[in-house]
C-alpha cells in the first residue's frame, strides 16, 4: 500500500529500453560478466551437432532485439551471420527441450548479479531486503497453446486466453531480481465442488485401505497367536493355558470384529469415490475445464515428454495451487543465498501455510508483511482473549483509530494469533475513503509509519511486470509447446537481470553523489520527482474531495497506459534523448 507510487523509484530498465539498438548493445556489453556459457555448458550434450545450446541461448537472449542495426552484437559473440539466417528449427528445438534446466539458469544468474554487486562497493545499497510474491496475467491469442486456460483478467475484467504467472523475486534495496517464476491455469469455478468430493473421497479411500491393510496383518497375528495357544491348551490343558486361550479368542474376534467394520467402510467409501470420478469424468466430457469445452481442449497442442523430465515437473505445476508453489519458492530461494528481511504479498497469497512456514525457516528471522482481506478470517484478540472476526476486530476497535498526519491516514493497531501464530493487525483508513484496509506483520516491534514503509517495496514487483511488458515482450511467445513459454519467459527475465546490473553500475557511481548538488541534469531530476510527487499530492486531494479511495485509485491509474504517457512527457527532454 504505497502513499505515491512512482515507477522511478523501482524503475530499473526504462532508462535503457527505449529502442532495439540500445538494448542490443547494452546485453553485449554486459553478458559475458555472468558467465551464461559456463552456466549452459552441462546441457550441450542434448545437442549432438550445429551450434552449442550454450551458444544457442546467448543469441536467443538478443534475439528479440535482432535487426540490421544490432547484428554486430552476434559477430561479437563470434557467431557468423551465415550461423543465424535459414536456421531457425535450431533455435525453436532448443526451447521445446524438455530436458534443459530452466530454472536452475535463471536462479544461477540471479546469484551471478548478486555476486557481482556485492563484489563493487560502488553497488551495494543498504536497507531492507524482501523476498515479494505476486502473479500477472499473460494473454494468449488463441486455445492452441498448451496448458492455455480461459483465465480472468483483473485489469480488463474479462475472461481471456492465457496463463497467470507467478513470480518470485528478490529486493536488494535497490533493485528487483528475478529468482523463480511458474505458470498457472485456472481450472474454474464451475467444477471445483466435483474436484473437491473427488479428492475428499479419494483420501477416504486411501486412509480406509492403509488401515484395512494394517488390520489384514494383525488379524493374520492374531489368528495365529490364536492358532499357538490352542495347541498348547491341547497338548496341556491347565487353568493357565485356558486363560491365554480365553485371551487369544477374545482378542482375535475383536479384530475379526474391526476388520468386518472395515471391509464394509471401504465398501461405501470405494463407492461414493466412483461415483465421484463418474461424475467428474462426465464434466470433462461435457463440461468446460478449465473454460474450455472438451473440444477446445482437444485442439489444444499436446507433446509427449519424458518422465523425470523438467518440462514434465513444469507441466505438473501448472495444475498445482499457486500457495503451494509460493512456498516452494520460497524455500529454494532462502536455500540458495537469498535471505530477506521480510516476505511481502498482498491479500490473495495470505494464509497460514506461509505464517508457518516462515516460523520454521532460519528460526523465525524472516518476518511477513501481507495485505489481509477483510472477511470471516477469525483471529485470537490479544487484549479480549477471545476468537473474533476480522470485521468484529475492526468494529470493536474502530472508535480507538489513531491519525498519521505523515500519510493522512487513520489507522487501528490489534495485536492478535493466527493460529497461534502471533500478529500485529493495522487496519488503514486513507483520506476521507469509508473504505478500510488491512496490513499484517509478525514482525511485532514496526510502527505503522514503518510497516507501511516495508510494504511500499512491494510495488517494486508491479513495476517489474510493467517494464518486462513493455520493454521486453514478456508473454510474447507465439509458440504453441509449453517448454517454449518457460524458455522464453526465463530470457526475458535473465535480460531483466543483465539490465539491472547495468543500471547500478551506470547511475549508481561511486563519486555520483558528491556532485548532485551541482549537477544540473540532477537538479532537472529531482524538480521533476517534485513535481510528480506534487501531482501525486493533488490526486490525493481530489480523491478525499470526491470520496474514492485513493488505494484502489492508484492502482488502476498506473495501470492505465495513457496515464503512463503523460507522466512519461513530464520527464525532461534531455533525459527522454538520452533513453530514445
Amino acid at each position: 500500500m504505497q502513499q505515491h507510487k512512482s515507477t522511478n523509484n523501482f524503475s530499473e530498465i526504462e532508462e535503457f529500453a527505449k529502442d532495439s539498438e540500445t538494448l542490443t548493445s547494452t546485453l553485449s556489453e554486459v553478458m559475458d560478466k555472468f558467465h551464461l556459457e559456463k552456466h549452459l555448458a552441462p546441457f550441450d550434450g542434448l545437442k549432438s551437432k550445429g551450434l552449442a545450446i550454450s551458444s544457442i541461448v546467448c543469441i536467443l537472449t538478443l534475439l528479440p532485439f535482432y535487426g540490421i542495426s544490432s547484428i554486430y552484437a552476434f559477430i561479437k559473440r563470434g557467431i557468423k551471420e551465415s550461423d543465424i539466417q535459414g536456421k531457425k528449427d535450431v533455435y525453436y528445438d532448443v526451447k521445446n527441450n524438455e530436458q534443459i534446466d530452466w530454472r536452475r539458469l535463471l536462479m544461477l544468474h540471479a546469484k551471478r548479479l548478486q555476486y557481482l554487486l556485492l563484489k563493487n562497493d560502488s553497488t551495494i545499497i543498504k536497507g531492507k531486503k524482501a523476498i515479494i510474491f505476486d502473479d500477472t496475467f499473460l494473454e494468449k491469442t488463441g486455445i492452441k497453446t498448451e496448458k492455455v486456460s480461459r483465465t480472468f483478467d483483473h485489469v480488463s475484467g474479462f475472461h481471456l486466453f492465457g496463463f497467470k504467472l507467478l513470480v518470485c523475486g528478490f529486493w536488494d534495496g535497490g533493485s528487483f531480481i528475478p529468482l523463480d517464476f511458474s505458470f498457472h491455469r485456472e481450472r474454474g469455478a464451475a467444477n471445483e465442488g466435483l474436484i473437491k468430493a473427488f479428492k475428499k473421497a479419494s483420501k477416504a479411500v486411501k486412509k480406509l485401505t492403509k488401515d484395512f491393510e494394517k488390520h489384514v496383518c494383525l488379524l493374520s497375528k492374531k489368528e495365529n497367536a490364536l492358532k499357538l495357544a490352542t495347541e498348547k491348551y491341547a497338548l496341556n490343558a491347565i487353568k493357565t493355558n485356558k486363560i491365554k486361550l480365553d485371551k487369544a479368542q477374545e482378542s482375535k474376534d475383536k479384530v475379526s470384529k474391526e476388520h468386518t467394520i472395515l471391509v464394509h467402510d471401504l465398501a461405501v467409501k470405494r463407492k461414493e469415490f466412483d461415483a465421484a470420478k463418474k461424475k467428474l469424468k462426465q464434466f470433462y466430457r461435457q463440461g468446460k475445464l478449465f473454460g474450455l469445452t472438451k473440444k477446445e481442449r482437444d485442439q489444444q497442442f499436446k507433446k509427449v515428454v519424458a518422465n523425470g523430465s523438467y518440462g514434465q515437473t513444469r507441466r505438473r505445476e501448472a495444475d498445482k495451487s499457486k500457495i503451494d508453489m509460493m512456498i516452494d519458492m520460497l524455500k529454494r530461494s532462502v536455500k540458495h543465498g537469498f535471505i530477506p528481511d521480510y516476505v511481502l504479498i498482498d491479500s490473495w497469497f495470505f494464509c497460514f501455510e506461509i505464517l508457518d512456514t516462515l516460523s520454521k525457516l532460519k528460526n523465525g528471522a524472516i518476518k511477513l508483511v501481507s495485505m489481509v482481506k477483510i472477511n470471516n478470517q477469525i483471529f485470537f484478540d490479544c487484549k479480549t482473549n477471545k476468537e473474533l472476526g476480522i470485521k468484529t476486530i475492526l468494529y470493536r476497535y474502530e472508535k480507538e483509530s489513531k491519525t498519521c498526519k505523515k500519510l493522512k491516514a487513520k489507522y487501528i493497531k490489534v495485536t492478535c494469533k493466527y493460529k497461534g501464530i502471533r500478529v500485529n493487525l493495522f487496519f488503514v483508513k486513507m483520506g476521507r475513503s469509508s473504505n478500510w484496509h488491512l496490513l499484517l506483520t509478525t514482525n511485532l516491534n514496526l510502527s505503522f509509519i514503518e510497516v507501511m514503509e516495508v510494504y511500499q517495496i512491494r510495488w517494486s514487483i508491479e513495476v517489474f511486470f510493467k517494464e518486462c511488458k513493455q520493454y521486453l515482450n514478456l508473454g510474447k511467445c507465439k509458440s504453441s509447446c509449453f517448454e517454449a513459454q518457460i524458455a522464453d519467459t526465463t530470457v526475458t527475465l535473465m535480460q531483466h537481470i543483465m539490465l539491472s546490473y547495468y543500471k547500478r553500475i551506470t547511475c549508481q557511481q561511486s563519486f555520483g553523489g558528491l556532485f548532485a548538488g551541482i549537477s544540473k541534469e540532477m537538479v532537472e531530476l529531482d524538480l521533476v520527482s517534485r513535481i510528480i510527487d506534487l501531482v501525486w499530492e493533488l490526486i490525493a486531494v481530489i480523491c478525499e474531495i470526491a470520496g474514492i479511495d485513493f488505494i484502489e485509485f492508484q492502482e488502476q491509474l498506473i495501470k492505465n497506459e495513457k496515464a503512463t504517457a503523460i507522466f512519461i512527457r513530464m520527464l525532461p527532454e534531455r533525459v527522454l534523448d538520452k533513453s530514445a
